[in-house]
């Protein structure tokens, strides 16, 4: 049993190092399940998931489940160091046309067909 879970920390750790060197990982046990809580910090930024022992030892084995689980952590990690782009049409004034002129006036001189 506590093989296992080295196991599992060891595949977790490894699989975050993959996905980014600066990512600090922390795993924990979930009292009386079968679950593994992580913590992922990169600078000031943090993001929790949690994870199923079985999957994260199939991950040791099968390459498919290994994938699935560096997605979820790269998930994880790609939302926590989200930041939405600034809206710049609030800083946008409008100009005005060139030439000056705001608008379309009818040329003035003979007016009309005689």
């Amino acid at each position: 049993m506590a093989d296992n879970r080295q196991e599992a920390r060891r595949i977790i750790v490894e699989l975050a190092r993959a996905v980014d060197r600066k990512l600090a990982v922390e795993v924990r046990d979930v009292p009386g399940q079968e679950r593994l809580h992580v913590s992922l910090t990169h600078g000031l930024h943090q993001a929790q998931i949690e994870v199923a022992m079985p999957a994260v030892l199939a991950a040791g084995e099968d390459a498919v489940a290994r994938n699935e689980l560096r997605l979820r952590i790269k998930r994880a990690t790609d939302t926590m160091l989200f930041r939405p782009m600034p809206d710049h049409r609030i800083a946008v004034k409008p100009v005005a046309p060139p030439g000056g002129q705001t608008t379309f006036r009818a040329p003035r001189g003979r007016g009309g067909r005689r």
